[in-house]
């Protein structure tokens, strides 16, 4: 990680950090550094680019004039200031005409220095202040909340606001570049992440991952024959912070220099969207917006040529599920609609909405989106809508375990391809990438690893190869599918025994023994049911409960020994005949006591019957596109491994991607020294837990 940022910009990233000295000083928590820096940090990140701006400017009208700027001029200063204004990158008079900016006004110690520093901020442009914080009413978004953040550090203790804003005024990135500065605010994004779970969670997408996410990009992008000298819309659905959006532009530029790349963004959270949103007017057709992008997608008329996001896992989206239902964009189908316990596979159906006739998209989740749920349900049927019916997943990357800083879960990359290369369609390339990284010398909260240069081309290498190799598996959509069949098995004994069809018990009159409940019955009619019960209904009632608690049931004619006997519980009906029993295998006994009515009063009639064991069952088989031959994978499966008699009530296609059973891990073995040692720990273990047992024992003789 920190190789990649060069001495200048760590030097400054090193001393942006140490601003948070004064925090630590001040009694605040390490987990809200982030809070008080952000603001902070973006109105650094605003006055060096307003400065860099005005530079360019004033070369400009030298160029123009043949004039140096003068900024006595009354002129001059009316041409630059509607030059600032028309570039709507954020306005402030006296920085822009005065080089007056929170160096100038920390300049002068004492005082109420918040009140100096809230007149100071209070001079930008009124979009500016409502991204950092200033002036907000009551119950609307703070933004950034530099207004609050500073209020609160002036009311501390020695009031640490002047020293704060003193070592951020210190602070100089007008030599750097949009790309660097995004270095830079990566490089302390990832210390807040170090710090705080819940910063890393929203805003943060290791370097590496991203770094891998542009490689892609770019390959795809020359190998798919893309132009190199016209537009390419790059979105983010949720942005964060920014920094995966605007480092994949930097990529794109990087690589196509004649490419005109413009960047788009929506991000929920306050504080994150101002912070990208204040970037974003420093670079080149940048627009974010600002509110969830399920519920409220600001670019719905949109089409996008490359789509990066890492979304939020296992997102709620229970208070939203009314207004997701019933949208009519056509991103979402309500059979596809996943748990509201995790709104992951949302996202992904956003994106395959929002792709360009030739879009690519590379989209990090965890690994519910491969395999959770099952077939016919909503995230089973997402998959096979994107791997089957679209054909647009071109491959799934696992990365390694703790790539990100507030997680150890696996996660995956999805690579989304509009127009997948003729070769490549019907097919999906799995790249098992979980061991190619380096360990990191120092852990970074839960990140452990990054993936270097060596293993980002290795990765990359496999994806463009696209061929059974070390780390990856091509798949057909076939193999990704299969059929969930449900089926009705006839139970068998241990000697293949069983009742095959419902027969009526031959008996006119009889007498059931349901465990200890007697019932006579003659011509379908219970005759003792005043005996049971008062009333018709009652009687039936406690029938049919007694059936349902029943060990046993016996059956037996009035006028004979024959009967039937089963019991419940195992499933075994015997039949006896002239005195002899015989086994009929697995089977029920079936009963049913109602109310009946006719013209002579109410009746209390039973049925007796015999029934195959009948268990419901569910059985995963082979899945091919052909219907022919798909019903011959389900008859020859079922033939194979159910040795019982069955029928097919049903079955659905279901889809999900299981790395564990494309790249099975080798069992581990053991040593015998080993072993020994394991022996030994466990012995000496039982021998400890025994001497604690006894112990107690002792003292009670």
């Amino acid at each position: 990680m920190v190789q990649k940022i060069g001495a200048a910009l760590l030097a400054n990233a090193e001393t942006i950090w140490k601003t948070a000295d004064t925090l630590r000083g001040a009694g605040i928590k390490e987990g809200d550094f982030p809070s008080y820096m952000m603001p902070f940090f973006a109105l650094m990140l605003l006055e060096s680019r307003l400065r860099r701006f005005k530079a360019e400017k004033l070369v400009e009208f030298q160029l123009a004039t043949g004039v140096d700027f003068d900024d006595g001029n009354q002129d001059h200063q009316d041409w630059l200031e509607a030059a600032a204004k028309a570039a709507n990158k954020g306005y402030h008079p006296e920085l822009l005409l005065l080089d007056k900016g929170l160096k100038e006004t920390c300049a002068v110690p004492g005082g109420n220095f918040r009140n100096r520093l809230i007149s100071h901020l209070n001079l930008y442009d009124p979009d500016t202040k409502r991204l950092l914080g200033l002036g907000y009413a009551e119950g609307t978004p703070k933004y950034l909340d530099i207004q609050g953040k500073a209020s609160d550090l002036f009311s501390r203790p020695n009031s640490p606001l002047y020293a704060f804003a003193a070592r951020w005024a210190a602070i100089d990135l007008t030599p750097f570049t949009n790309s660097e500065v995004t270095t830079i605010e990566e490089h302390i994004k990832r210390k807040w992440g170090d710090i705080s779970a819940e910063t890393a969670g929203e805003q943060y997408t290791p370097s590496d991952v991203i770094e891998l996410s542009n490689d892609l990009v770019v390959e795809m992008w020359k190998r798919d024959s893309h132009p190199r000298d016209g537009i390419a819309k790059i979105y983010d659905m949720t942005c964060g912070g920014g920094n995966f959006l605007f480092a994949s532009e930097d990529a794109m530029r990087d690589a196509f220099p004649q490419l005109s790349v413009r960047t788009y963004g929506q991000e929920l959270n306050d504080t994150l969207f101002a912070l990208s949103a204040i970037e974003a007017r420093f670079r080149h057709d940048a627009r974010i917006e600002h509110d969830n992008t399920l519920t409220n997608d600001l670019f719905l008329s949109e089409k996008f040529d490359i789509i990066v996001a890492n979304p939020p896992y296992g997102g709620d989206w229970k208070d939203h599920k009314s207004v997701i239902e019933a949208d009519a964009s056509g991103r979402f189908a309500k059979h596809r609609m996943p748990p509201v316990s995790d709104g992951q596979l949302l996202f992904l159906q956003h994106a395959a909405y929002h792709l360009a006739e030739r879009g690519i998209a590379t989209v990090v989740h965890n690994g519910s989106t491969l395999f959770s749920g099952g077939a016919g349900g909503g995230e089973s049927e997402t998959r096979r809508w994107l791997i089957q019916e679209l054909d647009l997943v071109e491959a799934i990357i696992q990365l390694p375990r703790g790539e990100f800083f507030n997680t150890d879960i696996s996660t995956y990359v999805w690579v989304l391809n509009k127009a997948k290369p003729e070769n490549r369609k019907g097919k999906v390339i799995l790249i098992n990438a979980e061991g190619a990284f380096t360990k990191l010398k120092r852990n970074l909260n839960k990140k452990n690893c990054e993936i270097d240069a060596g293993n980002r081309a290795r990765i990359v290498g496999a994806f463009l190869d696209y061929a059974d190799g070390p780390i990856s598996r091509v798949m057909t959509v076939d193999q990704l599918l299969h059929n969930k069949v449900e089926i009705l098995v006839r139970r068998l004994d241990e000697k293949g025994r069983s009742i095959s069809e419902v027969a009526p018990v031959p008996f006119d009159e009889f007498e059931l023994l349901i465990d200890a409940h007697e019932v006579r019955v003659r011509n379908g009619r219970i005759e003792n049911h005043s005996d049971i019960a008062s009333s018709v209904e009652s009687a039936c009632a406690l029938v049919n409960v007694w059936i349902k608690t029943a060990a046993r049931i016996d059956v037996r004619a009035l006028d004979s020994e024959d009967g039937y006997i089963a019991d419940t519980e195992s499933g075994h009906v015997v039949r006896i005949m002239s005195g002899r029993a015989k086994e009929l295998g697995l089977g029920r006994i079936s009963i049913k006591a109602k109310a009946t009515s006719t013209k002579k009063g109410k009746f209390a009639t039973i049925s007796v019957s015999t029934t195959p064991l009948l268990e419901k069952d569910f059985e995963s088989t082979q899945f091919s596109s052909d219907p022919v031959e798909n019903e011959e994978l389900i008859g020859a499966f079922l033939s194979e491994w159910v040795p019982e008699p069955c029928s097919r009530v049903a079955s659905k296609v279901g889809c999900d991607v299981n790395f564990n059973r494309v790249f099975p891990k080798p069992p581990r073995v053991m040593s015998s020294v080993d072993l020994s040692r394991k022996i030994g720990e466990f012995s000496a273990e039982m021998i400890r837990l025994q001497a604690a047992f006894e112990e107690p024992r002792k003292g009670t003789r």
